[in-house]
């Protein structure tokens, strides 16, 4: 699959794998060769989680850095195409792209998409119209596409994990899907133990 982080921490003591934007884990993957690794609980989420990188952008050749892409056209089908050129459609690349990494997500039990991305933004991403106009209803080509064949796997934006309670139920979704629930496992023990961890790591230096 893509990169994985390093094992500060303790890999043992990690509580399930995760997926996560490549670009959220400090490394210049966007598209202006910058990162977005300090948008997120990044070290937060590295001590919960063996984390896993992928770029979808350049995962299919486009580059570092590359000029950008917007989504385009009806809002429930929106296309990924070129700011400076939209007759370069990057649509059909992205999407099969994601098809042939969700057959690699088999030990994954989550993912974290970087926000607002027309690649890999979940929800609020820009939808231009014709007249250049446009509206935060999208959800990015490569998510999208992943989520499709991969239903049911716990999926957020990055920057809502700032929220200890959204980090806190993102984790009980990875753990559960995971099968943390397996053997018995109570569910009120198991997110009992979740919000433990997840207070210890904020405790952390």
């Amino acid at each position: 699959m893509a990169n994985d982080t390093s094992d500060r921490g303790g890999p043992a003591s990690r509580l399930a794998t995760v997926a996560v934007s490549e670009c959220l884990l400090g490394r210049a993957v966007r598209w202006d060769g910058d990162d977005n690794g300090d948008v997120w609980p990044r070290e937060a989420v590295a001590r919960l989680f063996h984390c896993v990188g992928l770029c979808p952008e350049v995962g299919i050749g486009m580059g570092v850095p590359r000029p950008p892409i917007q989504l385009a056209g009806d809002p429930d089908a929106p296309r990924a195409v070129s700011v400076d050129d939209p007759a370069t459609d990057h649509t059909d690349r992205l999407a099969g792209y994601a098809r042939r990494v969700a057959t690699t997500l088999d030990g994954v039990a989550g993912y974290v998409f970087a926000d607002r991305s027309p690649s890999c933004g979940l929800a609020g991403v820009k939808v231009y119209d014709a007249a250049g106009r446009y509206r935060r209803v999208g959800r990015g080509v490569y998510a999208a596409a992943v989520l499709a064949d991969r239903p049911g796997l716990p999926a957020v934006d990055a920057e809502t994990l700032n929220c200890r309670d959204v980090l806190i139920e993102f984790a009980f979704a990875v753990v559960a899907y995971a099968g943390g629930c397996r053997g018995g496992t109570d569910m009120a023990d198991l997110r009992a133990t979740i919000e433990q961890r997840v207070a210890s790591v904020a405790r952390s230096p």
